[in-house]
């Protein structure tokens, strides 16, 4: 045992550069390993990165908000847009106003009764124009108020011309506000006392109502 313990140690002196060459070689060897591992490794943690931006794409987006609803401002029309009544059908003076009370004494009839009605001045053969939209219920010539025209509106309303020379609607045709519906005579006969005029009366619901209260205000 002794004897081969020496003759290691003989073989090792004599033989010392090769041992360290040995280990020389094993190092590199060991650490051309680990540098090889340590570069496949940062190549798979810069791959990894390189697949993120594929992995946030393929996540939905999410859906935008919704707006809330608008409430649209409210319009208000000026009051000198809004119409209180009727059109005037002609554009002359009040001669006679409307009495529901008071008789008045009609030379031509010969009689007292009240005036239902409201005489307005005009011209022979002046247009006359309808107050309101309507229809034509009756378009009739009478020997004592010559052409009268009476016209149902909205509301139960109705309005009636008397005083016309001549007619230009007939029954159950529409009429606009403002349309022409005849002319004026020079006297109406039942009021020839009076000067050339057209007798305007306004009905609601079976009941005469005073035409200048729903007459535009002018």
């Amino acid at each position: 045992m002794g004897k081969n313990m020496r003759r290691m140690k003989m073989w090792m002196m004599e033989n010392a550069y090769l041992v360290t060459i040995g280990c020389v070689i094993a190092i590199v060897a060991c650490s051309a390993v680990y540098a090889n591992e340590m570069k496949q490794t940062q190549r798979a943690d810069v791959q990894a990165a390189a697949d993120a931006p594929e992995t946030q794409e393929s996540i939905a987006p999410s859906p935008a908000p919704t707006p809330l609803p608008t409430i649209a401002p409210l319009t208000v029309r000026p009051a000198a847009l809004v119409r209180k009544g009727g059109a005037w059908p002609v554009d002359g003076r009040v001669l006679r106003a409307y009495d529901a009370q008071e008789s008045v004494y009609w030379m031509q009839l010969g009689t007292w009764q009240t005036h239902m009605g409201l005489d307005i001045a005009g011209e022979a053969g002046e247009s006359v124009r309808a107050c309101m939209d309507g229809t034509v219920m009756d378009a009739v010539w009478d020997e004592l108020w010559g052409w009268r025209v009476r016209i149902a509106h909205e509301e139960g309303r109705e309005t009636l011309y008397a005083g016309l020379e001549s007619c230009t609607v007939q029954r159950r045709e529409s009429v606009l506000r403002g349309q022409t519906i005849g002319t004026l005579m020079e006297s109406v006969p039942c009021e020839a006392e009076m000067d050339t005029h057209l007798h305007l009366e306004m009905i609601r619901e079976g009941r005469h109502q005073d035409p200048e209260a729903t007459l535009d205000e002018r």
